[in-house]
C-alpha cells in the first residue's frame, strides 16, 4: 500500500524540515521531502505542520499503565506494552529488579514469550535489561536488599551464565555494581554473549570505575543516580563516565532525577552518540497519583514523583517523551538532539538502527505525531495508525 503524509514538520537526526511530505510504501518510508509526487497513493493525510519524530526506544523501563515487568504474566505485559505505545515509545527493553533466581527465571520466560509476539497495537519488546541482582546494598535504591546476593567470588558470573543458558539472546544489557568481586568476569562474559555491561547501583570510587572501563564496561545505568557523587577530592565513578568517550551514559531527563545543570554538563562533555535518554518508568507511568508497588516495595506518586516511604526516589512516573520535553522546553536544547538521544542512539546500541531510530528512506514507517506542546497526537507503526489521542490528555 502507498500512503502520503503531507505538510509535516519532520525531525531528522541533525535538522528539522517544515512543510515536509513522507511517502510510505508497504509499511516503510520510501521518500521524505517537499512536494512529493504521489498521484497513485492509496491514502493521504495532512498533518498541518504537526511535529513528526521517530518512535522512541526505551532501554530502561520497568512498567507502565499499572503493570510491571516483575508481574510475570502475559496479560500484564500486554497492558504494559499498550501503555508504552500510547506514550510514543515504540520499542523497549523490559527491565527487571533484583529477585531470587526461580522467580527471575519465570519472569524471563514470560518476557521471552512476549518478545516473540508481534502486533501493531503494542510496543516492540527488544529483549531484557537485567538490572541486578548483582548490586551494592549501600546504593540499592528501590531494590529489595535481601534479594541482592552476597558478594562471593564466582557467584555472580555463575548465576548470569545460568540465566543466559536458559534464555540465550534475551538479555541485552546487564546492570551490575562494578565494585563486586566478579567485575572482570562479568564483563568478559557479557562481551562473549553480546550483552552490554553497564555500571549501576555501585559504591565504586574513581579508581575502581576506571579499572572497570579498562576491562570493557560500556555504559553507566541512570548516570548520577544510585552511585557516589562527584567530590573535588573524591571524583567518584561519574568522573570516569564523563571523561571517558567510550562510555555511554543513560540519563533520566524527567526533571526529577537529575538537575538540568548536571544534564547540561553531561551533554557538553559526552560525544553525541554516547548519551541515551531513558525513563526508568514504573507501573505509575500514564497513571494518576497514588500508591504503587515496585519490586515488593510500596511507592507513593505525588505530582509525578515516585518515592519510597523513606523518601528515596523510586523510578519514574514519566514516560520517555518527558525527557524530550525537559531538553527542549527547560534546557532549550534542539529537538533533533533530544530525538537522537531517545531514538537513534538506543537503536544503534541495540543493533536495530537499520529499521528504527530515524525517519529515513528504507526504514520502518514507525513514528509519532506531536503537537506544538510535544504531546502525542498519533502513533504509527509500520505504516499503520494505531494510536490517536485527544488534545486534552
Amino acid at each position: 500500500m502507498k500512503q502520503i503524509i503531507r505538510q509535516a514538520t519532520v525531525v531528522f537526526p541533525d535538522s528539522v524540515a517544515a512543510h515536509c511530505d513522507m511517502l510510505l510504501v508497504d509499511g516503510k518510508i520510501s521518500a521524505v521531502g517537499t512536494d512529493l509526487a504521489a498521484d497513485t497513493a492509496d491514502q493521504a493525510a495532512c498533518f498541518f505542520g504537526d511535529i513528526v519524530i521517530p518512535g522512541l526506544i526505551d532501554t530502561h523501563i520497568h512498567g507502565a499503565g499499572g503493570c510491571d515487568i516483575m508481574d510475570g504474566t502475559a496479560e500484564s505485559l500486554v497492558t504494559l506494552r499498550q501503555a508504552l505505545l500510547r506514550e510514543g515509545t515504540v520499542a523497549f527493553l523490559g527491565t527487571t529488579l533484583s529477585s531470587p533466581v526461580e522467580p527471575l527465571l519465570a519472569i524471563l520466560n514470560n518476557l521471552d514469550d512476549g518478545r516473540k509476539a508481534a502486533g501493531f497495537d503494542q510496543a516492540e519488546l527488544l529483549g531484557v535489561h537485567l538490572e541486578g541482582p548483582f548490586l551494592t546494598a549501600e546504593y540499592k535504591g528501590a531494590h529489595v536488599g535481601q534479594h541482592i546476593p552476597p558478594p562471593v567470588a564466582g557467584g555472580d558470573v555463575a548465576l548470569l551464565k545460568q540465566l543466559v543458558t536458559a534464555y540465550p539472546g534475551l538479555i541485552r544489557i546487564l546492570t551490575f555494581a562494578v565494585d563486586r568481586p566478579d567485575m572482570s568476569e562479568l564483563i568478559a562474559f557479557c562481551q562473549q554473549q553480546d550483552i552490554i555491561p553497564s555500571a549501576g547501583h555501585t559504591a565504586a570510587d574513581y579508581v575502581t570505575m576506571s579499572q572497570a572501563a579498562a576491562a570493557g564496561i560500556q555504559r553507566m545505568t541512570h548516570a548520577f543516580n544510585a552511585m557516589p557523587g562527584i567530590h573535588h577530592r573524591k571524583p567518584g565513578p561519574m568522573a570516569e563516565g564523563l571523561l571517558n568517550p567510550a562510555i555511554e551514559l543513560e540519563l533520566i531527563a524527567d526533571g526529577v532525577h537529575v538537575h538540568p545543570a548536571i544534564l547540561e554538563m553531561a551533554f557538553r562533555l559526552k560525544p553525541r552518540n554516547k548519551v541515551t535518554l531513558i525513563s526508568d518508568g514504573t507501573r505509575s507511568v500514564g497513571m494518576p497519583d497514588g500508591d504503587y508497588e515496585l519490586g515488593g516495595l510500596m511507592t507513593t506518586v505525588q505530582k509525578g514523583i515516585a518515592r519510597l516511604a523513606d523518601g528515596t526516589i523510586a523510578g519514574s512516573a514519566y514516560p520517555l517523551l518527558q525527557g524530550l520535553r525537559t531538553m527542549v522546553r527547560d534546557m532549550k536544547r534542539t529537538l533533533p538532539e533530544a530525538v537522537r538521544f531517545a531514538a537513534l542512539n538506543p537503536a544503534r546500541s541495540l543493533g536495530v538502527a537499520d529499521r528504527l531510530g530515524s525517519l529515513e528512506p528504507g526504514k520502518e514507517a514507525t513514528f509519532v505525531r506531536l503537537n506544538a506542546d510535544l504531546m502525542v497526537k498519533q502513533v504509527w507503526v509500520r505504516g499503520n495508525l494505531v494510536i490517536e489521542r485527544s488534545e486534552e490528555h
